[in-house]
């Protein structure tokens, strides 16, 4: 890859292990579940984007294969984690939900499994099988996050109207459906950064600075949804006046 997307995985190695860690030390104090299980997912997604990273340097670079091998395995945790975590906080009496979660499990397994087979094991052939199935896997989650925060900010809307929703935590809904959208298109984009990549056996300036641009406007999302900072907390929280406030109980009336 080009540097706009190693600048992009360098930061999200960094930003996911912060963050990761910080959610399972406060799992660890209220023992929570969905800190632990978005702790682990962090925690996790860092470790994977660091490996896909490492061979970027020459001490690494001889071990390019194994390492981008062992961070396509490292993902499939964080993504169950995820959708997991979906499942436990939107609908946790859904039956169909917990087959979801089974169903993108077994599909990054037998994605990466049937690539490593077929002589693939970095996963960036497009023409192998098993680079669908695996892809479908690890969009599926991010996308169904995406649909469940939008409802839910959706419905925060209307009850932040009726004042029985603060301003923040609606913010944070939308938040957190803009990290699941981004992240399925991040997966969108990999798409023809792997298919000019088989073309021409590199990666384009384009489709990398893009990839950068998508992982870099998930980290915000992330932190802005857990660690806001103060001013961030007091725009959100300032009373909406005069137009504003005509255009969201239009919009929490929808």
């Amino acid at each position: 890859m080009e540097n706009h997307a190693y600048i992009g995985d360098v930061l999200a190695t960094v930003v996911y292990l912060i963050a990761g860690v910080r959610l399972l030390r406060l799992g660890q104090r209220t023992g929570e579940t969905p800190e632990r299980l978005l702790g682990g997912a962090f925690f996790f997604m860092g470790v994977s984007t660091g490996l896909y990273v490492l061979p970027v340097f020459s001490a690494f670079e001889s071990l390019w294969t194994p390492l981008v091998f062992a961070g396509r395995v490292t993902y499939v945790l964080p993504v169950v984690m995820i959708a997991v975590f979906t499942r436990h906080v939107f609908r946790p009496d859904e039956r169909w939900s917990n087959w979801l979660v089974w169903f993108a499990a077994i599909l990054q397994v037998s994605g990466i499994g049937g690539s490593a087979l077929a002589g693939d094991p970095a996963g960036y052939s497009i023409r192998n099988g098993g680079f669908w199935v695996e892809w479908v896997g690890y969009t599926l989650p991010f996308a169904w996050v995406s649909v469940e925060a939008f409802a839910q900010y959706r419905n925060a809307r209307r009850r932040m109207q009726l004042g029985l929703c603060e301003r923040l935590v609606s913010n944070r809904y939308l938040l957190w459906a803009l990290f699941g959208l981004l992240q399925a298109s991040w997966s969108v984009v990999l798409i023809p950064q792997y298919y000019v990549y088989e073309m021409m056996n590199q990666f384009t300036t384009f489709w990398d600075a893009l990839y950068g641009g998508i992982t870099i406007a998930s980290l915000v999302m992330i932190w802005l949804v857990f660690f806001p900072p103060s001013f961030y907390q007091n725009w959100i929280n300032k009373p909406a006046t005069g137009a504003d406030a005509a255009a969201e109980g239009s919009r929490g009336g929808d």
